[in-house]
C-alpha cells in the first residue's frame, strides 16, 4: 500500500483479504500514529511493515537493499500494489513497477480522478505509460505487458468527475497470475470482455500530470529520487 494513510486499504487486505504480508507506506506523522494503532488493535501488526516517508524514496531504498541481500525480499517484491492517491498517483507508477515480482509480475490497483467521458482514453494512456516505463527502466523485460482488466467507480468526486480504480496486470505474457495469449499485447479489456490493444500513440487525458495541464503539482510527478 503505497499511500496507506490510517490503513483504509491496508487493514481490509490483512483482516478480510487474509494477505500474508502488507508493506504500508505513509509520510504524514498523524496518519502514521493512527495506522500503527489500527494495525495493533486489529491484531495484524505481525503481518505488516510500516515504511515512514515518501514511498518513492523508501521503496527504492528497500528494493536496493533486497538486491544487495540486506533486506528480506518478501517485503520488497509484491504480488499486488495499491496506489490510492488522489487526484493522481502517476508519480508512483515507476517505483511500483520496479517493486512487482520479477518472475511473474503482479497487479497494480491505480486510483485517479477521471472525467466521465475520458475513462476509456485514460485506461489506454495508463497502459501505454506503464509499457513505456517498462521499456525505459526494465529493458530486459521484453515479454512484459500492461493489461487493464477492470475499472471500478469508487465514488463521484465532482460534477462529471469520478474517483475510479483500475486493475492493471503488469508482467510477462506467460505469468501464472494472468495467462495471456502469446500474441497478447498492452491493452484494455472493455466492458463486454473484449481485449482492445492500446495504440502506440495513446494520447494523455486531461487528468494527466502536465506542467501546462489541470494537474500540474510538481510533488505528484515522477521525478528522479
Amino acid at each position: 500500500d503505497m499511500y496507506a494513510g490510517i490503513g483504509y486499504y491496508t487493514l481490509p487486505a490483512l483482516v478480510h483479504g487474509n494477505a500474508k504480508h502488507v508493506t504500508a507506506c505513509e509520510w504524514n506523522p498523524h496518519a502514521l500514529n493512527a495506522l500503527r494503532f489500527n494495525l495493533k488493535m486489529n491484531r495484524v501488526a505481525d503481518r505488516s511493515v510500516v515504511l515512514e516517508g515518501d514511498c518513492r524514496v523508501t521503496l527504492k531504498e528497500l528494493v536496493e537493499k533486497c538486491d544487495k541481500g540486506t533486506a528480506a525480499c518478501h517485503i520488497a517484491s509484491f504480488d499486488r500494489i495499491s496506489l490510492g492517491l488522489l487526484p493522481s498517483c502517476e508519480g508512483g507508477w515507476a517505483i511500483a513497477v520496479s517493486c512487482l515480482r520479477q518472475d511473474e509480475g503482479g497487479w497494480l490497483h491505480i486510483h485517479a480522478n477521471v472525467t466521465v467521458n475520458e475513462r476509456e482514453k485514460w485506461a489506454h494512456w495508463l497502459c501505454r505509460s506503464l509499457r513505456n516505463i517498462l521499456q525505459r527502466d526494465h529493458p530486459k523485460r521484453t515479454r512484459w505487458n500492461a493489461v487493464c482488466t477492470h475499472i471500478e467507480k469508487v465514488k463521484s468526486f465532482a460534477p462529471k468527475v469520478d474517483h475510479v480504480v483500475a486493475d492493471v496486470f503488469v508482467g510477462p505474457v506467460d505469468s501464472s497470475k494472468m495467462r495471456l495469449k502469446e500474441n497478447a499485447t498492452t491493452g484494455v479489456v472493455d466492458f463486454l470482455g473484449k481485449f482492445v490493444p492500446t495504440p502506440q500513440n495513446a494520447l494523455p487525458p486531461s487528468c494527466a500530470l502536465r506542467k501546462d495541464g489541470v494537474l500540474h503539482q510538481s510533488w505528484l510527478m515522477d521525478n528522479d529520487f
